[in-house]
């Protein structure tokens, strides 16, 4: 019997024990998500309650014994897909956007660039740039992929700990159809595998899905803008990116600028090997 495992303001988490996945309930001014419902409506705290039962039909979702979810009329959202080729991905300006990125982040948005005085903090992110370097380093000469991708995993606080959401930011790049590093996605799969149980179930899942190219609809914005070359360049799709969790889109822009970065490294523009 599936139940309610956790309950914020615009969000619930619907757990299915028997298959170790969960459905994300959202409310009506976030975006579309893989493994997610959007709901009308504008807060969720004050109806759902943890430990809720769930049971799902072909007409919808019951949740306790007062709450009916109508979903045989939804609409199904589908992820945007493109298949950008090797030199179209090449003529990219990885730089300008690596740059762009990273205009938008503060040390006061994610641990990666966190400044303060707090040891518990300083500590993380002593961590979490001591193996960023170390799978940076890994990407650039091909070896010990798997292993790198896997110290990473896991750390940090919360339900997505900023570790996972940085590997999801920099795979939205990488593993784009045509992309040259995209050859490494099996190493990182791999390494879910392997290290999947040290972090959150959540966090696990968004992995899983980011690994396979289906993210967020907010991140997907952010992606085409990138390899269409619109112009003029949006900062909008930034901020929206941004103002997923408390630093969790922060932490996603952090990867994807690294991945910028490594794209202009391995085809793409090149620029200055160090500023990666």
């Amino acid at each position: 019997m599936a139940r309610v495992e956790q309950v914020f303001s615009r969000a619930v988490n619907l757990l299915i024990p028997e298959q170790q996945q969960l459905l994300t309930l959202l409310s009506e001014d976030c975006d579309n998500a893989p493994n997610s419902c959007r709901l009308a409506l504008t807060h969720c705290e004050d109806l759902f309650h943890p430990g809720e039962w769930v049971s799902f039909s072909e007409s919808g979702i019951a949740v306790g014994n007062d709450k009916w979810i109508e979903t045989s009329g939804c609409l199904r959202w589908r992820i945007p897909r493109w298949t950008p080729d090797t030199v179209s991905l090449a003529a990219v300006y990885w730089q300008r956007w690596e740059g762009v990125i990273r205009q938008q982040l503060t040390s006061d948005d994610t641990l990666f660039l966190y400044q303060g005085d707090n040891p518990f903090y300083q500590e993380i992110t002593r961590q979490l740039l001591n193996r960023r370097q170390r799978l940076l380093t890994a990407l650039h000469t091909g070896e010990n992929i798997s292993t790198a991708v896997s110290y990473l995993i896991g750390l940090g606080i919360g339900l997505t700990p900023s570790s996972d959401d940085y590997l999801v930011g920099l795979s939205t790049i990488l593993f784009i159809p045509g992309h040259p590093l995209r050859k490494y996605r099996e190493d990182f799969l791999a390494a879910l595998q392997c290290a999947g149980n040290n972090t959150t179930l959540l966090s696990k899942i968004t992995l899983q899905e980011a690994f396979h190219q289906r993210f967020r609809e907010s991140v997907g914005r952010l992606v085409k803008h990138i390899i269409t070359e619109q112009h003029p360049v949006s900062t909008q799709y930034i901020i929206d990116i941004k103002n997923i969790g408390s630093s969790s889109g922060c932490d996603m822009l952090y990867g994807m600028a690294d991945a910028c970065a490594l794209s202009y490294r391995s085809g793409g523009n090149y620029v200055d090997q160090d500023s990666c």
